[in-house]
């Protein structure tokens, strides 16, 4: 419809165990792909580990379970709005198939959520680019900073993903 807005999706990344709710909007119009398969994922909400990056910087990596991936087209992913520099609050959407990451014969759905400056997708085996799919709102960007602090000093936290 003409002159009528769409608003963009969001989805809300929860960490129960400290009361911090974040929210993120989806860049549905740069990454309609990634974005789609990660809303399919997402259709019931996913409880689930994150631990800070070893590599990349100020990140939270959140590794998709298999069996919810399976059904969706994140296997098959196309490079859409990729970077290897992300920003404070992006999020990035990686896939690796089975053996390219160590030798692990799992694929991994990778979910990389930068919560700080200088971050970037260099790993052991070299650059690795992510489809950046959604960006978190900047009034929450205080609240990850403080999540990425705990993950630092305390190890994995639990994490909520969920459509909002």
């Amino acid at each position: 419809m003409e002159g009528r807005e769409i608003m963009p999706k969001q989805i809300k990344l929860s960490f129960p165990e400290h009361q911090v709710e974040i929210w993120a909007d989806l860049l549905t119009e740069k990454a309609p792909v990634t974005c789609k398969a990660i809303w399919e994922v997402l259709e019931t909400p996913l409880q689930i580990f994150c631990k800070h990056a070893m590599y990349t910087g100020k990140e939270l990596s959140i590794q998709l379970p298999q069996e919810r991936c399976a059904a969706t087209s994140l296997h098959e992913i196309v490079p859409e709005n990729q970077t290897c520099f992300p920003a404070a609050g992006d999020l990035l959407f990686t896939f690796m198939p089975p053996y390219a990451w160590n030798g692990i014969p799992q694929a991994i759905y990778d979910l990389g959520c930068f919560y700080g400056q200088d971050c970037r997708t260099f790993f052991p085996m070299g650059w690795v680019p992510g489809n950046r799919f959604a960006v978190i709102r900047p009034s929450d960007h205080e609240a990850f900073a403080y999540m990425g602090a705990k993950a630092i000093q305390e190890g994995q936290q639990t994490i909520m993903l969920q459509r909002a």
